[in-house]
């Protein structure tokens, strides 16, 4: 392009963008999430009209960044606390939060899901369960990423690993180990592909059937957890899709 013609060009750019922004409706206060950080900039819930955010310290009350209205439990996450995209994260911020809350959407074993969010290089997300998570014999918790095995061979899997540490109350962290280089035999998420999908029928709540990556409370000696951390392990970097890619994390075993 011309550089004379540079001037002009941002100019109708500019005018179109502002008669785009002027047809939304101004009297609507839905809530808003922020997708606009920079790689090791925070992305946190933007307050709504009622001052309400999805950070920790709001008890279940449904507001900005958090699922459903109901005050029924809810086996899955229903709140982002804090999100910290690494460099390469982009894909799925646009969707943010709604894309990690709720249950998953797999895509099988021979393809990824899209219905996700990428972390970017060791970015890293924190996330409010809508019930304890509690210690029962068998896994306690299951972590969907997008992994699938590549040309249908289990022994070839398309994987991006993330670590994931559990806590009580938000503050006091435990942490399973995953060690990149013996995957299988660690705690990693993001490495067995996501079988359950509201097309598929599976449902997201059994363990042997789900797919996703199952954790036990008693591997980190803690009896429950409200808040999952997830942290991104990957070597692939491939904007916008670098890093570990949310889907969706469940509650197998929840308080009575």
């Amino acid at each position: 392009m011309l550089p004379y013609l540079f001037p002009i060009v941002r100019f109708l750019l500019l005018f179109l963008l502002l008669g785009a922004c002027s047809e939304s409706d101004p009297t609507s206060p839905g809530p808003s999430f922020s997708t606009s950080g920079a790689a090791g900039q925070p992305i946190e819930p933007t307050p709504d009209a009622t001052g309400q955010g999805g950070a920790a310290d709001q008890g279940g009350t449904a507001g900005q960044g958090e699922a459903g209205t109901s005050q029924d439990p809810i086996p899955f996450a229903v709140a982002v606390v804090s999100f910290l995209p690494g460099p390469g994260a982009g894909f799925g911020q646009e969707n943010m939060p709604d894309v990690v809350l709720g249950p998953p959407e797999g895509g099988g074993e021979t393809q990824g899901s899209l219905d996700v969010v990428s972390l970017g290089s060791e970015g890293e997300i924190v996330l409010r369960l809508g019930v304890d998570a509690i210690d029962e014999p068998g896994p306690d918790l299951l972590v969907f990423e997008n992994p699938f095995f590549v040309g249908g061979d289990p022994e070839k899997v398309w994987k991006e690993l993330g670590e994931v540490s559990v806590s009580e109350d938000g503050e006091t962290w435990a942490t399973f180990t995953c060690d990149p280089t013996h995957f299988k035999t660690t705690s990693c998420a993001g490495w067995r592909p996501v079988l359950a999908s509201s097309s598929s029928g599976i449902s997201p709540l059994e363990p042997e059937t789900a797919g996703g990556d199952p954790f036990d409370l008693a591997e980190v000696g803690i009896q429950r957890a409200r808040y999952v951390r997830i942290r991104d392990l990957s070597q692939i970097m491939a904007p916008p899709t670098a890093g570990f890619d949310l889907d969706a994390v469940a509650v197998i075993h929840t308080a009575p």
